[in-house]
């Protein structure tokens, strides 16, 4: 086990040296060989908030990743973006660059939640025959978003192998929406979790309902990454959220940051979180943080869950 440890992060190492590339409005970044982070941004477009020669601000790019696994039969891509506007390539650009990543596999389509910044690209790919959508299909009930002849729900198919030692779990985790999903990509101690667990700068919830959600889905996942059958290395496991450029200063997001929403969750129950106001809506009001986790919720409903 210590020497697979070992060679997996020889070849996070390698793969994570110079050898990015760009597609039209996308930067490619290789996480281990046959795992690649599609990030919806560029030299011209920059992820983050661009700033001038004083620090003033002239734009902002929140770009929302996707993750391409390239398997030996098939490939599955994980979330399709925001819908971009601002390089009329988009579309074509992401046909491409995966259709050289992948060659003549299959491919599969998952989404990790509802939002719009998470399945804008999906004009890219839903009227193509040979794609297979791999859909948590409670998430998007009432809405014909995808084609129904080529969807298969996820509660029929937790699993899918892509051949080559490549299969991808997914995990229900709701909470930032009703029914968000992160995918495992097993043995290879990686979690595709768009913004089910916050992309480093701490998971958004919506409502109490949504927090009663989240926090039994914190106690679920590690219980899940405990559980030997499903052959993850909690020591060495890598977080990637849907929102990647967000966790900023932090290295990498690891099992600490789970660790950490747990016992966030509990210092809000006792009332001894650290607070932070915030105005990014009118239920959005408190930052709620310990270690490295934040939770971005309402005060008033937090102070009804501690009464509870």
């Amino acid at each position: 086990m210590k020497n697979h440890v070992v060679a997996l992060f020889v070849l996070i190492a390698s793969a994570l040296l110079g050898q990015t590339r760009v597609v039209g409005p996308y930067t490619l970044h290789p996480i281990i060989p046959g795992v690649i982070r599609v990030e919806d941004a560029n030299s011209s477009n920059p992820s983050g908030i661009h700033r001038d020669a004083e620090g003033n601000v002239t734009g902002y790019n929140n770009c929302s990743d996707m993750y391409l696994i390239v398997g030996s039969d098939r490939a599955l891509l994980i979330d399709l973006s925001q819908a971009i506007s601002w390089d009329d390539t988009a579309v074509v650009s992401l046909q491409a660059l995966v259709a050289q990543e992948i060659g003549e596999r299959e491919l599969f389509i998952a989404v990790t939640h509802s939002h719009g910044d998470h399945t804008g690209m999906l004009p890219a790919f839903k009227d193509n025959a040979a794609v297979t959508f791999w859909i948590q299909t409670a998430e998007f009930a009432g809405r014909d978003l995808f084609p129904s002849d080529r969807t298969t729900p996820i509660a029929a198919f937790p699993s899918i192998d892509l051949g080559g030692d490549m299969v991808v779990d997914a995990v229900e985790i709701p909470g930032h929406t009703g029914h968000s999903t992160a995918y495992f990509l097993r043995g290879k101690n990686l979690l595709f979790s768009g913004d089910g667990l916050g992309s480093g700068n701490g998971v958004w919830i919506f409502s109490a309902d949504g927090f009663t959600q989240y926090r039994h889905s914190i106690t679920k996942l590690i219980d899940y990454i405990r559980d030997p059958a499903h052959h993850v290395d909690a020591n060495q496991l890598l977080v990637f959220g849907a929102h990647y450029w967000q966790k900023r200063e932090k290295e990498k997001l690891t099992m600490q940051y789970l660790r950490d929403m747990q016992t966030l969750i509990g210092e809000i129950k006792t009332g001894t979180a650290r607070e932070e106001k915030v105005t990014f809506n009118r239920f959005l009001d408190t930052n709620f943080i310990y270690g490295e986790a934040t939770i971005t919720w309402n005060k008033a409903a937090a102070e009804q869950f501690r009464a509870e």
